[in-house]
């Protein structure tokens, strides 16, 4: 066995960068940027009104009271009519443009309105309540990075640059396949003997929430031919996860495949609970994981160990799993020889973040992941963790306090 560490370093080593293509700004979300977006302009272009109000001169506002006689309304997407002289004011609404002689708007809320003349009933400072141009971005600004997730916000500053299209890396296309003659697909009547082939649908979902696009191949028998001729249609993928076939039983044959003709096997086993059986190797050239059977530890795995490599693939600056700290509401024990992954409910309490176990923590029990919105990080060497003591919890669920 080696330590996770180790395995997922030995497998990204083996993990490049796909090339990049070029996408619409509507394609875009979602996916990793595989250039640096460079400003061609500021934001705003000009000094514009950040309220609804009266732009004048602020010197002019010195004496309370003061009464302004209103040269012109200034709606937003028009151009100013002329300066702006002593004791003048021009109506503005909220993103039009500062007229010249200008250098403050007095907000409607601190006025007394009349027909052509306004009262100002404060005195304000230069600048007040002036959206100053290039105070967003400024022309020549590195806005967004090479390898940085897109979502709205930068879908939004995108577009505030006219960006309809930007280069992105390529999504990896991940084979997906599920072995044992014990599982049926979830549309086939089960049979004495049969169970639901619940992991082909769980990975499916993993891999598109990871950013990959799955390339499903269905259900491997027990034997040897049957997994080759499987792995054949997997050509046309990037990555190759599986899942079954990689214990100590006599039908756990991906291992063997791994080691047959021109694959490769880089190792087996890692110090890890629930996830111990994790095989990663080549086959036909393409990266490929052999995950546990068991759905719990298929699920561990993926989010240990293929979730990186996937992001990777798409030039993702972040691979891991965010990481938080909390407090343990439940004593846990365990054996000091792995790295165990228990499943936990992270909360907000008052100041600070708790955390409990879902409750029976058997790697077959999958409704445990769907009430877990987190993993509780127990190290290798550890056997008891008091109530009460800090633990790392890796967060699987964005919705979660």
């Amino acid at each position: 066995m080696i330590p996770v560490e180790e395995a997922r370093d030995r497998i990204l080593s083996r993990i490049r960068a796909l090339p990049k293509e070029k996408v619409g700004l509507d394609e875009a979300l979602g996916r990793y940027l595989a250039e640096d977006i460079v400003s061609d302009r500021d934001i705003p272009l000009w000094n514009n009104s950040a309220m609804d109000g009266y732009a004048v001169r602020s010197e002019d506002t010195r004496v309370q009271s003061s009464k302004f006689k209103v040269i012109y309304d200034l709606p937003a997407g028009a151009i100013p009519k002329g300066p702006v002289g002593s004791g003048e004011a021009v109506r503005i609404m909220t993103g039009a443009p500062i007229p010249p002689g200008a250098d403050a708007v007095v907000m409607r809320e601190d006025t007394l309105e009349a027909k052509n003349k306004v009262t100002i009933l404060k005195v304000i400072k230069k600048g007040d309540n002036i959206r100053k141009k290039g105070e967003d971005i400024k022309k020549g600004d590195v806005i967004l990075q090479r390898g940085e997730h897109i979502g709205p916000a930068q879908i939004g500053v995108l577009a505030s640059l006219q960006r309809f299209s930007i280069f992105c890396f390529q999504r990896p296309v991940v084979a997906i396949i599920s072995t044992g003659d014990e599982l049926s697909e979830i549309d086939e009547p089960i049979l004495p003997g049969k169970i639901a082939s619940s992991n082909s649908y769980t990975l499916i979902s993993l891999v598109k929430a990871a950013g990959g696009t799955p390339l499903y191949l269905g259900i491997a028998k027990d034997t040897k031919k049957d997994l080759m001729e499987i792995f054949s249609a997997a050509k046309r993928s990037d990555l190759i996860l599986s899942s079954g076939g990689v214990s100590v039983g006599d039908y756990d044959i991906v291992k063997e495949v791994m080691k047959s003709e021109s694959n490769r096997m880089e190792f087996w086993q890692v110090e890890m609970k629930p996830g111990k059986p994790l095989a990663f190797g080549e086959i036909h050239g393409i990266p490929a994981l052999g995950l546990p059977g068991n759905p719990v530890s298929s699920m561990v795995s993926f989010y240990e160990f293929a979730r990186p490599a996937i992001l990777k693939m798409q030039g993702a600056k972040n691979l891991l799993l965010p990481t938080v700290t909390a407090r343990l509401k439940t004593p846990l024990q365990k054996k000091p020889d792995r790295c165990h992954y228990v499943r936990g409910i992270l909360k907000r309490e008052a100041s600070e973040l708790a955390v409990s176990p879902t409750g029976a923590q058997g790697s077959g029990i999958l409704s445990s992941m769907s009430q877990a919105n987190c993993l509780i990080v127990l190290p290798k060497g550890k056997t008891v963790v008091k109530k009460g003591e800090t633990v790392e919890c890796k967060i699987t669920h964005a919705s979660w306090g």
